[in-house]
């Protein structure tokens, strides 16, 4: 470990201080189960009717598709990189920063626009329920603040605050689900909503899956905690693929139980109330509840924002350790070893975007630009992981006796590729209106940017660009891989 004429040290993040609960915390959070039911569920159901259970199943299967080639990944790797260093092991480092560039932004941009939903929603509570009356974008520089402290401060409080809110917004949802199932809904409690021939179409089923697909953005968050994780290789891949498993099941019961709450005859009502979760609140349970439950998706909003820095700041944290980002993002306070230069970039980002394009566009809008940016630019980066996995576990099936396995090498991540390609398509076509269609042209821009940097890199140091992504921590917590500046190291793999 160095130290920096900045007051930062240079060596790395803290070891073996998180457990599988952080790990967890990481990913529930980013998810934002309870925002995630707030009004997504009505868009899908604007597609697959009756069925929208369904449409989440799908989503969540397509989701395991995913979550399996990283997950055999991360049984490998433990990198603060996360999908930039697996995109690097099967497409190579230059396709690799690409990756991890894009990757660092949409994340960046991600914070912005559930911070803007959570400071907006505080703002309208406050106001109508108390005497403080502050506008969204004050409550969105106060959020800003706290998140900043928290993202500094040890990992373990930032899991930690993430994992509590998490638990309770979940616990919250599924107890307004309980209430409805309990008063026998509108018209008592129906299979129907589980049935998928109750889809107006078999195309409007899978185009509602597609849009539940974005509901399980971010379940790979825990990978960026793999250097800072005790047994990163059993915890990270548990933690990813157990937050996918629970958001499915989680997100077919609540939305069952939302149908069944609106009635099997009364869907369009469901689709058109942008305020569904307060409706049944106030229907099945009484108006205190249906607060409650609006200071919980506040509050879920916010813990994403918080998992949203961790993960920015460990991406560029990498990166910058990598020399494909300036240096300075690898210094890490001397205490904490906070990664305190990423953490400071996605605050200022954060507060830059909400002054600019926020206080122009406005909440709704603005948020509308910034989720279909963001969510373009991880979907592409989803199918560059898919694509890594499919390149890396063929060339590795002659070593060592590697079982390759057809399902999960190759099946899995071409189901990935499928269902995010798709999303891709279906985010863009037809064509959103203004200023929604920029997001298209914003993404492209962050892609071109990427090339244009790695191309200068390979002209001016192809030796730093060789080593990318090649220092990880192993199945016991040391350094693998590692180098030094000068030096490229050659890939260690890690078996179990």
């Amino acid at each position: 470990m160095t130290a920096s004429p900045g007051g930062g040290t240079r060596g790395g993040l803290r070891r073996n201080v998180l457990g599988s609960a952080d790990a967890i915390a990481q990913s529930l959070a980013l998810l934002a189960l309870a925002f995630g039911v707030s009004a997504a569920p009505a868009g899908v159901a604007a597609s697959a009717g009756l069925a929208t259970p369904w449409a989440y199943l799908i989503a969540g299967v397509g989701s395991l598709c995913l979550a399996s080639v990283i997950v055999r990944f991360t049984r490998r790797i433990a990198h603060a990189g996360g999908l930039y260093a697996y995109t690097v092991r099967g497409l190579g480092p230059q396709i690799g920063f690409v990756g991890g560039w894009i990757y660092a932004i949409a994340y960046a941009v991600g914070i912005s626009f559930v911070l803007i939903i959570s400071s907006d929603f505080l703002s309208t509570v406050l106001d109508t329920n108390t005497s403080v009356h502050l506008s969204w974008f004050t409550w969105y520089v106060i959020l800003v603040a706290i998140i900043t402290v928290l993202a500094l401060v040890d990992i373990r409080v930032s899991t930690r605050v993430q994992l509590v809110f998490a638990v309770v917004g979940v616990a919250a949802i599924v107890a307004l689900c309980v209430a409805i199932l309990a008063r026998g809904g509108a018209s008592g409690i129906s299979a129907q909503p589980l049935n998928p021939a109750n889809s107006p179409t078999i195309h409007g089923l899978f185009l509602g899956g597609v849009l539940a697909f974005t509901g399980f953005i971010g379940f790979e968050a825990a990978a960026v905690l793999g250097e800072e994780a005790i047994r990163p290789l059993r915890v990270i891949p548990r933690a990813i693929l157990g937050t996918v498993i629970v958001a499915t099941v989680y997100y077919v019961f609540v939305t069952w139980s939302m149908a069944v709450g609106f009635g099997s005859h009364h869907i369009s009502q469901w689709v058109s109330d942008a305020t569904a979760l307060s409706t049944l609140s106030d229907r099945y349970v009484n108006h205190g509840f249906a607060t409650f439950l609006d200071i919980v998706v506040i509050v879920d909003a916010f813990v994403a924002a918080l998992a949203g820095v961790q993960l920015t700041a460990r991406t560029l944290f990498a990166l910058g350790r990598d020399r494909g980002i300036p240096t300075l993002f690898s210094l890490t306070t001397p205490r904490f070893k906070s990664p305190f230069v990423g953490i400071s970039i996605s605050v200022v980002l954060t507060l830059v975007l909400g002054a600019t394009l926020g206080r122009h566009y406005g909440v709704f809008t603005y948020f509308a630009l910034m989720a279909t940016t963001g969510s373009l630019g991880i979907l592409f980066v989803y199918v560059l992981v898919a694509l890594s996995g499919i390149v890396y576990f063929w060339r590795l099936r002659t070593r060592d006796a590697h079982p390759y396995n057809v399902l999960l090498d190759l099946v899995f991540p071409l189901g990935a590729i499928a269902i995010c390609g798709y999303t891709i398509y279906s985010s863009i076509t037809p064509t959103p209106p203004a200023p929604i269609s920029y997001s298209v042209w914003i993404a492209l821009a962050w892609l071109v940017a990427g090339l244009v940097v790695v191309a200068v890199l390979l002209v001016t140091r192809p030796a730093a660009v060789r080593s990318f992504g090649r220092a990880f921590v192993g199945a016991h917590g040391e350094e693998l891989g590692a180098h030094a500046p000068s030096t490229p190291a050659a890939p260690v793999e890690v078996r179990q």
